[in-house]
């Protein structure tokens, strides 16, 4: 018996399974494609993932509507990523003429600190005068900027490791380029890089601040020397009070028994010249009650926890500005 389709067609008795076949796989294919709209517009891509693959929905689906979720993240980690969006931090700066460097990360910072042709901040003058502080020790520097006194200090004082922390990705990545030449120049084999100069140094790029000080309870020592060479007036400007001091606690916290943290901080009176780089500045600066002449008391405090304070010396730069006190505070 033959039999007519819609069109009106007659359809041999032996082609009949094939085409209710066709038919009922349409109408399948059509049923899938209207769950998985559904699951889009009511955003349960996620449920369906977690209570089992819907039998009529393939496996090429499965994986692609898995593959949608948000990866597990820990708290830190979240709270981190929230603290980088909100700042902005997350995304690569713009470089122009017209930039604003609100936190201090000049170009060419130390065309202005360089006396001489050949590279020598006068500051290593003064740490000079103690290099037994450095030899053989794991050190951070904060606020490393293009790290070109990071790498002289490695090198000239024969420090164990030592790491560069800046708040501007293109200065961090500009030091470790730098870093990646000398040692492709070095005739220093792999076997005996460890620990060597320039193999024991690396630039990172982050935020020495905080997103929370409940962060500070996961601190653990590991450093024996910290760096924090005029810096502070540019957390105090961009994270105030509260950012400043969270930092001097994550220090001590950082530092090992017997740690030095050598500080270099700015005068108040130099703030001013940089309160409207920002508004955020500008109300920071306005809203400042924590004075540089009382971070010694502070840090000394049972709040923080240093045991004691000395000055290392006063570079003698030809200009005044430049002249700051540097002070080693030692942790017990």
């Amino acid at each position: 018996m033959e039999v007519e389709n819609n069109n009106n067609t007659i359809v041999p008795e032996n082609k009949k399974e094939h085409f209710a076949y066709k038919r009922s796989a349409s109408v399948e294919i059509e049923d899938n494609a209207e769950k998985i709209k559904r699951l889009k517009q009511n955003g349960l891509e996620t449920s369906s993932a977690a209570q089992g693959a819907d039998p009529h929905v393939t496996e090429g689906t499965n994986k692609k509507l898995a593959a949608q979720r948000p990866p597990a993240q820990s708290p830190k980690k979240r709270i981190q990523l929230d603290n980088k969006n909100v700042a902005g931090l997350d995304k690569k700066p713009k470089h122009n003429k017209h930039e604003t460097f609100m936190f201090g990360n000049y170009r060419h910072y130390y065309g202005k600190r360089i006396l001489d042709k050949d590279f020598h901040d006068i500051r290593l003058d003064v740490l000079a005068t103690q290099p037994e502080l450095f030899r053989g020790k794991q050190l951070l520097d904060i606020g490393c900027n293009s790290g070109h006194l990071s790498l002289e200090i490695a090198k000239k004082f024969e420090v164990k490791s030592l790491v560069g922390l800046d708040i501007d990705r293109f200065l961090t990545h500009e030091a470790q380029m730098a870093v990646n030449l000398l040692k492709r120049a070095s005739n220093v084999s792999a076997a005996n890089a460890a620990g060597r100069f320039p193999y024991n140094v690396k630039f990172v790029h982050g935020n020495y601040v905080l997103a929370d000080d409940v962060l500070l309870e996961i601190e653990r020592p590991q450093y024996d020397i910290i760096l924090c060479l005029s810096v502070t007036k540019w957390i105090h400007l961009n994270f105030c009070d509260a950012g400043l001091k969270q930092a001097f606690r994550r220090m001590y916290l950082q530092l090992r028994p017997g740690g030095k943290l050598i500080l270099e901080p700015q005068s108040f009176d130099t703030y001013k010249r940089r309160k409207k780089l920002t508004d955020n500045i500008r109300e920071n600066y306005n809203a400042i009650h924590f004075k540089p002449e009382q971070f010694t008391a502070y840090l000394l405090s049972p709040e923080v926890g240093f045991a004691s304070m000395e000055l290392m010396g006063m570079p003698e730069h030809c200009k005044a500005g430049f002249k700051r006190p540097i002070q080693i505070f030692s942790k017990v």
